[in-house]
């Protein structure tokens, strides 16, 4: 460590923020503690000579050190602010403040950052020091436009709208919105869909924070004018750090292929800025080329609002430019460690961004392992330049990897099979497609047509890059889906990762390193699964009520390990819960089919979650009402079922067994009242005995229906558990059909906020009057019960 003295000091910084953030010791007990080492440190220090008592004074400095990495972080938390209403969300709230920064401007919605110092809430006003995030959903994109030109950074606001809270994890495995949103010292929402709702009371600006913003509102409406919409969307992530109007499915697509790194600005950008800039400015001395550099990496810094991976990339090129001018060594590592010094003291809360770690890991890993790959690479003898630049090119991509690992896993879920191969291709051609964008927007400043040309072959090349991922990432062994990877799991695998480093450079014998690495392996996966936890447990019957918004969906597994899925919420062209919430949440339980999937009747916010499903193969038959011929949505969902070679049967009076399980669909399609109800009513209708406990689904079924099934199954109808019908709408849940089911549970899953007003406060009178427990997806997120066959438990997923 003699040739890294930085190093080992900011680790013990970050170790002491780790430590904080997870016991939380009392800031008065923390500065007590410092007072104490910086005492001890500086006695010891002026005592002895460095020749005595060094392990002494070095372990107290560390332990300075470790202090303050704590007491530095447990001070910055003192000022993070939490949500600040008792209410969810509140309408017509009107907020005052100034505007700290501005986004890019998307189509036909706009968001900006206000730094808040009072709400107004029915007249009361409430004095604020809070960061509230504000979005503006403007349907005609002329009026947003022209607020857009207006805005500027430092403009005192105010806003009527509605303040909301962040979105939590709602389901199993999914992103904690709010938790993010804090993460970027935002408290709040304001939702708006008029501009004319926003009055711009003072415009007084902040000039620099202004200029860097006009500068990137700039170079956007350039990127706009020359590119098309799909190529624009990626120059601007690669130039600006602005990846919000890449298409999801292309995101999708690099994950996959264990690219997506090259669309979060980093290190790898940074150096092709440099390349470029050192290219540009050639023809000058080499002291005025670096101080031109170093200003336009700073540029590119600001210009992209200082995410952390550009930070550290920054500051790592700055200090390898400043030791060349002076003739001095570089050492890699201990500028990586000043980045991230730099990066802590300014906000030490970045250590636990996806940014700072995958960005810090991946170039760790690089500096460490590179140089051990490269060695045993030249001792192959490779006479074949390419032959030897891929190997050198696939060394450093496969040691990011390998230092980034966990972290992939934690956060995308997805261990990519052909990223190796991918990177080969993938990274060359975002290197051209940079160039070509600095250049098509620099000369598109004087010269338009010029720059459309540079743009047009640009264009070309983003056509090709997203052909190839999209086919990389289209195999379906493009990658292994893994879930339960937990922070436990990556320190268990960093610890492993120690031993093979060491063995290697231990072990000379090929043999002996192959044998332990073997037993490592097996090693790893062994306490990998260790702090495994299944949702949904063989043995059990489980029932996970999906928060998919305002809609039905219910996933069910069996002891058996039969699952099944009744109704999959709603599908819009601007968002799709079966491609969104559903087939994540499959992946994410480990779910690779669904046996059975139940249409309990054909409207939108019950079927066309489905429709995305249907492709992937993993749905092995379909139930539903009988075809309404005179409704085209049906029709059409029969030949999508029917096209994708699905098993289909309609509801009648059946029993189906999984195991311990009776499964009854109840639907008697021979009556004739039956035959004139409307879709709600022709709901499919289930009953569910597990042992002692029952369960019944009522889909939409409305008074009309439960009036038809009271005189056909009367006292049978009595279930343990009820899903109430039509989200707990007042057409549904009569007092005598509530008197004759006479359940302890009711699942409820509507929407928050929906604009039904469900479930109705009538509805939620009765159950509370009959003390049945009601469980919601609109004020809890997912729900999950199980069923030991004897008792009922509510299962807390957030807390396992």
């Amino acid at each position: 460590m003699k040739d890294y003295p930085l190093i080992k000091y900011v680790v013990t910084f970050i170790i002491g923020i780790i430590l904080q953030s997870i016991i939380n010791i009392e800031i008065e007990t923390l500065l007590y503690y410092f007072i104490f080492a910086f005492l001890i440190s500086a006695t010891l220090f002026l005592i002895f000579k460095k020749s005595q008592c060094s392990l002494l004074v070095s372990l107290s400095i560390y332990f300075l050190i470790f202090i303050t990495g704590a007491s530095y972080f447990a001070i910055n938390e003192l000022v993070k602010n939490e949500y600040p209403f008792e209410k969810s969300r509140i309408k017509d709230a009107v907020v005052y403040g100034s505007v700290s920064k501005v986004n890019l401007l998307h189509d036909t919605k706009l968001t900006f950052v206000v730094e808040v110092d009072s709400v107004k809430i029915e007249q009361k006003l409430y004095s604020l020091t809070d960061n509230f995030l504000c979005s503006i959903n403007q349907p005609k994109r002329k009026n947003l436009a022209k607020f857009y030109d207006e805005i500027e950074i430092g403009n005192r606001v105010e806003i009527k709208g509605t303040v909301q809270k962040g979105r939590e994890r709602r389901n199993p495995g999914e992103f904690d919105y709010y938790k993010y949103l804090l993460s970027k010292e935002i408290t709040a929402l304001i939702y708006l869909k008029d501009v004319n709702n926003i009055k711009i009371e003072n415009r007084e600006n902040a000039p620099f924070k202004n200029a860097i913003f006009q500068t990137r509102k700039r170079t956007s409406e350039i990127i706009d004018n020359i590119y098309n919409k799909k190529t624009a969307a990626l120059i601007k992530g690669l130039l600006l750090a602005d990846r919000s109007e890449i298409d999801y499915r292309a995101k999708e697509s690099f994950i996959n292929a264990g690219v997506i790194h090259v669309l979060a600005v980093s290190g790898l950008h940074v150096g092709f800025i440099v390349v470029i800039f050192l290219f540009l400015f050639n023809r000058f001395n080499i002291y005025i080329r670096t101080l031109l550099t170093i200003i336009g990496l700073i540029l590119f810094l600001l210009l992209t609002n200082s995410p952390p991976s550009v930070f550290r990339a920054t500051i790592m090129a700055v200090v390898m430019l400043l030791s060349f001018l002076s003739n001095r060594g570089y050492n890699p590592i201990n500028s990586l460690a000043l980045a991230a010094l730099i990066l802590l003291l300014l906000n030490p809360s970045d250590l636990f961004s996806p940014g700072f770690q995958l960005s810090f890991s991946a170039v760790l890993s690089i500096l460490i392992l590179y140089p051990i790959f490269k060695q045993k690479i030249d001792l192959l003898n490779v006479k074949n330049k390419i032959i030897k630049y891929l190997l050198l090119f696939s060394a450093v991509s496969f040691a990011a990897q390998l230092g980034t690992l966990p972290f992939t896993l934690i956060y995308f879920h997805k261990l990519s099979l052909i990223s190796l191969v991918a990177n080969l291709f993938v990274i060359p051609l975002i290197g051209i497609i940079i160039c070509l964008a600095i250049l098509s927007v620099s000369i598109s400043l004087f010269w338009v047509w010029g720059g459309m040309i540079y743009a047009s072959a640009n264009m070309l090349t983003a056509d090709i890059l997203f052909d190839f991922v999209e086919l990389f990432g289209g195999f379906e062994i493009s990658h292994l889906y893994i879930t339960d990877f937990s922070i436990i799991d990556s320190l268990i695998y960093y610890f492993f990762f120690s031993l093979s480093l060491y063995a290697l450079w231990k072990f000379k014998s090929l043999i002996r390193y192959f044998i332990f690495m073997i037993l490592i392996t097996a090693n790893l996966f062994l306490f990998l699964s260790l702090d495994n936890k299944d949702l949904l447990p063989d043995g059990k019957f489980s029932i996970l009520m999906i928060d998919i918004g305002q809609g039905d969906s219910f996933l069910l597994k069996f002891p058996d390990g039969t699952t099944a899925m009744i109704d999959a919420g709603n599908a819009t062209s601007y968002f799709d819960n079966g491609e969104r919430v559903i087939l994540p949440l499959l992946k994410t339980l480990g779910i690779n089919e669904i046996d059975y999937a139940f249409i309990s009747h054909v409207d939108g916010d019950h079927y066309r979650g489905f429709l995305s499903m249907f492709p992937k193969g993993i749905i092995n038959r379909v139930y539903k009402p009988i075809i309404d011929t005179t409704q085209m949505k049906d029709v059409n969902l029969e030949k999508i079922i029917s096209n994708e070679k699905i098993n289909m049967t309609y509801y009648r009076k059946e029993i189906l067994s999984f195991g311990s399980i009776q499964f009854y669909i109840l639907n008697d399609t021979t009556l004739s009242n039956y035959k004139r109800f409307d879709s709600n009513n022709k709901s499919g209708i289930f009953k569910i005995v597990h042992g002692e406990n029952s369960f019944l689904f009522m889909g939409d079924a409305e008074k009309i229906s439960e009036r038809l099934w009271i005189n056909v199954y009367k006292s049978f109808l009595q279930s343990d558990v009820l899903k109430v019908g039509h989200h707990g709408s007042k057409t549904s849940s009569s007092d005598k059909f509530l008197n004759i089911v006479n359940p302890d549970i009711a699942l409820i899953s509507a929407g928050a906020f929906n604009n039904f007003n469900h479930p109705s406060p009538i509805i939620m009178d009765k159950l509370r009057e009959r003390m049945i427990d009601i469980y919601r997806t609109d004020q809890e997120g997912a729900i999950l019960i199980q069923s030991d066959g004897e008792r009922i438990t509510k299962i807390d997923w957030k807390e396992l």
